[in-house]
């Protein structure tokens, strides 16, 4: 079947001639034109273990809230964050020294290139969009707009730089609540007069006592008496500490 479709489209020059002598980039480039029409069993739904070479389909973010609410989602999911119940990481060191996650695993033409992808690209229903927080809040810190790290999550580059792409889009539209920073302002521009009175306020007496300006070290205010050690005396030719000299006597003496 292909290579009919193949061969119509050559005659009509539709496919280059650099791309005679390789199968795969044959069959890429007809994709990205629509010369072969995707069938389901091209397609890599959830039931299926291996997936290598196969289209992710594609779904709409409403259908993705409502599989997200839906009891499949809930059967395997349950209510505990997506990266830590549906994949797990294997490693042949300890995870200190584990290498950092794959570049991509769903390539240009939308196929899998990995059987075990990340947790994001596995599922066909998951993608980051900034109208579903509630997907990017399992890859968020909690209570924070923060990443958790990838080598924790599992999640592939490419989608760890969507992650963050849409959390940025969620604060702007206001789909996903976070923290504002504090903010330190500076009173000399809001209260200028207040601000030079403040020095001589500082200096004004009350009662006998002048109160100390913040200038001045708490040494100078609260000034502590010295306290004068006697010197110690050393002793002087007698050898104590020449413990050679009581070595080669006791040394004598035992023989």
């Amino acid at each position: 079947m292909f290579f009919k479709q193949f061969i119509a489209a050559f005659n009509q020059n539709i496919i280059p001639v650099r791309y005679e002598r390789s199968f795969r980039g044959l069959k890429k480039l007809m994709e990205r034109q629509g010369l072969v029409p995707f069938s389901e069993d091209d397609q890599a739904f959830n039931h299926l273990e291996r997936r290598a070479g196969m289209l992710k389909p594609v779904h709409t973010v409403e259908e993705q809230i409502e599989y997200m609410a839906s009891e499949a989602y809930w059967n395997v999911y349950k209510d505990r964050p997506i990266w830590e119940t549906s994949w797990k990481r294997n490693l042949r060191t300890q995870l200190k020294w584990q290498p950092p996650t794959r570049l991509f695993c769903i390539d240009r033409n939308g196929r899998f290139n990995v059987n075990n992808a990340c947790p994001v690209c596995r599922d066909e229903y998951f993608f980051f969009d900034y109208r579903n927080p509630k997907l990017m809040q399992h890859f968020l810190q909690p209570g924070t707009d923060l990443p958790i790290s990838n080598l924790k999550t599992g999640l592939c580059i490419e989608q760890t730089v969507n992650l963050q792409a849409q959390v940025l889009k969620a604060k702007e539209n206001g789909t996903l609540p976070f923290n504002v920073e504090f903010r330190y302002f500076d009173y000399k521009e809001w209260y200028p007069e207040l601000w030079n009175n403040r020095e001589d306020e500082a200096t004004k007496l009350v009662g006998d006592e002048e109160l100390p300006k913040r200038n001045v070290s708490v040494d100078d205010v609260y000034q502590n008496p010295d306290i004068v050690f006697p010197i110690h005396n050393r002793d002087v030719n007698t050898k104590w500490d020449e413990w050679w000299m009581r070595q080669e006597k006791f040394t004598r003496k035992g023989r």
